[in-house]
């Protein structure tokens, strides 16, 4: 089968898609869009005129000012949205894959892909196009156990679940965008050590609230405590599928006793389990075997984590032969 590849920077010339996979809408340029240091673009595969695949990516820029390829970086997220259900997903990812190598090839320094769930997926698209791998780990909690997710917790999160209950601590959803700054400045003040690359804009942020948010494909939850917010995740749906935790914080030093982070985990995974939802992702989480941190405190919410990788490319080529030769 034959399968033509293009390339699109606006949301208005895409072709009629249907929204598969939440990482890959085609609303993700709303989301992206009027952010300085954010460049959008979609990879679609098409069979003649129908589109089959689609990736979704982001070039970003690291600096302000300075716009030379050296600052820019390219991330992709998750597994492509595949539009026919037997479509041969391993040659599709491969022409996508070497259809985004050269479209950002004098664009970017470094190409970035996360996500993946599965160890071994397109492990030959990117072998081909001169990747090398990181072992990494997703965790996820499965929705559809018999046992709920209250039950899957350990003893010592039930306790300190049970003790911010009875303390008045309470999650709500939020529904108008005038928190949204004090929001953004707890995100960043709670999470400034974990967070691995620049922190996103407030703009990111009020337009997942615009185009996700209020158009139901995701939630920002609030935790509080005698009305002052000391905790909160922003969650994004995917289908009645997948809850997918793009971010959560809490005042842990000010507020430990009333243990806002596992409030917040716990009631969003609750939330989740009654709307349907099957799966409650917390995506790539850290190194393989690195059995402490953020991991091991996950997997205390009864979920289970799988080997996957991160994938990455210079396109300086002597500095990516001698990464290959490092890291594999």
């Amino acid at each position: 089968m034959e399968y033509s590849v293009k390339t699109y920077y606006c949301k208005e010339e895409l072709p009629p898609m249907e929204e598969i996979h939440f990482f890959h809408y085609a609303s993700s340029f709303d989301w992206y869009c009027d952010i300085s240091t954010y460049s959008p673009f979609m990879v679609i595969a098409f069979e003649e005129e129908k589109p089959v695949a689609a990736m979704f990516a982001i070039i970003m820029r690291r600096n302000r000012f300075l716009r030379n390829s050296l600052f820019k970086r390219c991330f992709i997220s998750q597994q492509p949205a595949f539009f026919v259900k037997d479509a041969p997903k391993i040659a599709l990812f491969d022409k996508l894959i070497t259809h985004l190598v050269k479209e950002v090839r004098n664009k970017v320094f470094l190409v970035r892909y996360e996500n993946l769930g599965n160890a071994i997926f397109g492990y030959k698209g990117f072998r081909e196009n001169f990747f090398y791998s990181v072992k990494w780990i997703n965790i996820r909690n499965s929705l559809q156990r018999k046992r709920k997710i209250w039950d899957q917790l350990s003893a010592s999160r039930k306790n300190q679940v049970n003790k911010a209950l009875k303390k008045g601590v309470v999650m709500e959803e939020l529904k108008s965008e005038d928190k949204l700054p004090e929001i953004y400045k707890l995100i960043q003040d709670t999470n400034n050590k974990k967070i691995s690359r620049r922190f996103p804009p407030y703009q990111y942020f009020e337009n997942f609230f615009h185009h996700y948010v209020l158009k139901g494909k995701g939630k920002i939850m609030l935790t509080r405590y005698q009305g002052k917010i000391i905790g909160g995740a922003i969650l994004g749906f995917e289908r009645r599928t997948t809850v997918y935790c793009l971010y959560y914080w809490g005042k842990t030093k000010r507020y430990a006793t009333l243990y806002p982070t596992i409030f917040t985990l716990y009631s969003a995974m609750n939330i989740a389990e009654e709307n349907g939802f099957h799966y409650f992702d917390f995506m790539d989480v850290g190194f393989l075997n690195k059995n402490a941190g953020r991991s091991r405190f996950l997997l205390q919410f009864g979920g289970k984590q799988r080997a996957t990788r991160r994938w990455y490319r210079f396109n300086w080529g002597l500095l990516n032969f001698f990464a290959n030769r490092i890291y594999d």
